[in-house]
């Protein structure tokens, strides 16, 4: 028997002239669950936008694009649950100088690491090494997206299975430095900057330190808003109060497009990065998982507030690999029902956006779209 409310979307599928639309995965994680990629050509789903994390799974990402390139938009980038992993080598502008194992994870971990946890960690990997590995990859790939990557104040890294005992807990008091993961956002937003790519954005429990980060790099680069007096006065017949042009500046230091995938935020910070001052064009995506699954009493606020040339939906969660086509008919009929849209509508919708955020308007309107 089907429930009612939030838990309606969790049994609802979508009939087949929707799919036949084409639904957009913004944001998954197969590479999680790699049993569950053979599937992919079986899926109903268009295209699935797959995210790398750590150092472990950018090749594996790479590989699924390369056995399914009409199926797989690839995504490079390091989480911030793993940017502790990432020394940064960086910051003295590649500087000759090294840091031990030791003294890396002491600067980097909040509640000072023990010696014995330091020593179940990996080494670090130096952040010039991985953002050159991603260069690579996004030249092989040429709508590779930068992702997934972002700030994560709330995380905390679990205890190694052999330092658990039977009073422990799985979870360490260590966090990652927040002065630590920003680093490590930023030069990856700058790499999609210098490769003209989007990038999808993780935020949880940093909203406003995210926003800041993404701040000190759009400085210099921020359109000029016309006045309603200019604006009334037409396209041309004014001084000194025209948009800005910003192509005109060459490489930008942050991504054309961004996504802030699952977003959770409060509603307000939708308006915040709808500032019509910021100089990429901002998306919102929304899952089943995050959004309806935990049941986010503010999602509906959150939803009128985006515009609809900014909506995506994504299954997000590793585990929703293993359903996606399930997660996505949840969170589309989810959207469907609060923004009083067809089914149709949604699913198109969604579609022709993901299009303009992997692809830019360009493409979006060169398919007439």
């Amino acid at each position: 028997m089907a429930g009612t409310g939030i838990d309606d979307a969790l049994d609802e599928t979508l009939d087949d002239s929707l799919w036949s639309l084409g639904i957009y995965d913004a944001h998954c994680h197969p590479t999680d669950t790699m049993d569950v990629v053979p599937e992919i050509p079986k899926r109903k789903i268009q295209v699935l936008t797959i995210m790398a994390t750590k150092a472990e799974d950018q090749e594996l990402v790479a590989q699924v694009a390369r056995e399914y390139p009409d199926r797989v938009v690839p995504s490079f980038g390091w989480h911030p649950w793993f940017s502790h992993r990432l020394w940064d080598d960086m910051k003295a502008g590649g500087s000759d100088i090294t840091i031990s194992k030791k003294e890396h994870y002491q600067s980097v971990l909040t509640n000072e690491p023990t010696e014995e946890f330091i020593e179940t960690l990996p080494e670090p990997k130096p952040l010039s090494q991985f953002i050159a590995e991603t260069r690579n990859y996004l030249e092989e790939f040429p709508s590779a997206l930068v992702g997934e990557v972002g700030l994560d104040r709330t995380f905390r890294l679990p205890n190694p299975a052999s330092l658990i005992g039977p009073d422990d807990k799985k979870l360490s008091p260590h966090k990652v430095q927040m002065d630590h993961q920003r680093r490590i956002l930023e030069e990856q937003l700058r790499l999609a900057g210098e490769m003209d790519r989007p990038a999808s954005v993780h935020g949880v429990g940093a909203h406003g330190v995210l926003h800041d980060s993404f701040s000190s790099l759009f400085k210099g680069f921020e359109k000029v808003v016309r006045s309603k007096r200019t604006q009334k006065r037409g396209p041309h017949d004014f001084e000194g109060d025209e948009d800005s042009d910003v192509e005109d500046k060459g490489p930008k230091p942050f991504p054309p497009r961004i996504c802030l995938h699952s977003f959770s935020a409060p509603p307000d910070f939708i308006k915040t990065w709808l500032n019509p001052k910021i100089p990429a064009t901002i998306y919102f995506s929304f899952s089943q998982a995050i959004n309806v699954g935990y049941g986010y009493e503010k999602f509906a606020e959150m939803l009128g507030l985006v515009p609809e040339d900014r909506l995506l939906v994504e299954s997000d969660l590793h585990i929703a690999s293993i359903d996606m086509e399930r997660h996505l008919a949840g969170i589309i009929h989810r959207v469907s029902r609060e923004r009083r849209w067809d089914p149709s509508k949604t699913v198109q919708t969604v579609g022709k956006n993901w299009i303009s955020f992997v692809y830019g308007d360009m493409a979006s309107k060169a398919l007439g779209l």
